[in-house]
């Protein structure tokens, strides 16, 4: 089986090569192509990565926005399978090609936006976004007005990384009375983020509150379920989600996004019993098999 995949992302990888090195129409510059030494898909994307600019005059491609763009996107598709030091050195040469023309860092630090941190993006990376981002913030010839987005996003995806103690959240039930998140250290919590509203958060609701194995886990006080409203208490709220799980801990609170990365709707994050982040931007398919397997292990 993992020699099967194995086999598959290579030919993947492979397709993906020809194509960004076949489609000639609007291309700026000529791509690297890898020694023939180079045969793992880590030797291979590293390479890509590492000179992958190498032919490029990079003052001159970022005034081509689309073109460029193009381009960047078919970067970013490398850096998965690429060996971390490599993405991040490839990264700070990119960055730092652009640090004396606020505009065009600015430009790049957008692109950057789009491939790897907007919720419809192939690949989110809070590790690849991070840098970009960071680069604009601390640029001090790029104006507060053009980089209040960027340095928002930043700021809530790097107090919301994963292994960083989740960021204390106070919000109010559906009785009225109030609670903070750190209320719950014991046990493992999913903070999941929703609007009663919302078609898929729905979806997702039911599945959690139906699921067998998470409900074993919360009837063994090993597992909890904040379920956050992420506006302000009302009485119409507290009669609309009446009817949730009652083993949920059900709150409501306003500008939990100026703390919390809530890039995509529902959000949802597994923190372990002392508050740190384990996983976010849950896939809930995923999720429901995890806890699966957590069931079968934590009580046997």
């Amino acid at each position: 089986m993992k020699l099967r995949k194995a086999i598959t992302t290579l030919c993947l990888f492979g397709s993906i090569i020809c194509q960004a090195q076949n489609n000639t129409s609007g291309k700026l510059f000529a791509y690297p192509e890898p020694p023939e030494e180079l045969v793992t898909l880590q030797e291979r994307a590293s390479y890509l990565v590492n000179h992958f600019w190498d032919r490029c005059n990079l003052q001159s491609a970022i005034l081509n926005r689309e073109a460029f763009k193009s381009a960047f996107m078919d970067y970013v598709s490398f850096l998965p399978y690429a060996d971390a030091s490599t993405v991040h050195e490839s990264i700070a040469r990119l960055i730092s090609s652009y640090e004396k023309s606020p505009e065009h860092l600015l430009t790049l630090a957008e692109l950057a936006e789009d491939a790897v941190y907007n919720g419809e993006a192939d690949f989110t990376s809070d590790e690849v976004f991070l840098p970009f981002a960071n680069a604009v913030v601390n640029n001090k010839k790029i104006s507060k007005t053009k980089k209040a987005r960027l340095a928002h996003e930043a700021k809530v995806v790097e107090q919301t990384q994963v292994g960083r103690t989740a960021p204390e959240l106070k919000y109010t039930l559906r009785d009225g009375s109030t609670a903070q998140l750190s209320s719950t250290r014991g046990a493992h919590v999913l903070l999941f983020v929703n609007d009663p509203e919302c078609d898929e958060c729905r979806m997702t609701r039911i599945r959690l509150s139906a699921d067998h194995n998470i409900n074993q886990l919360l009837d063994d006080g090993l597992l909890r379920i904040v379920s956050i409203y992420p506006d302000s208490y009302s009485s119409e709220w507290a009669q609309e989600v009446s009817a949730y799980n009652p083993r949920w801990i059900v709150g409501a609170t306003a500008d939990i996004d100026e703390i919390y990365d809530l890039r995509s709707t529902p959000t949802l994050y597994y923190l372990n019993p002392d508050g740190v982040i384990l996983s976010k931007s849950l896939n809930p398919d995923n999720l429901l098999e995890a806890f699966h397997i957590a069931n079968s292990k934590m009580t046997r």
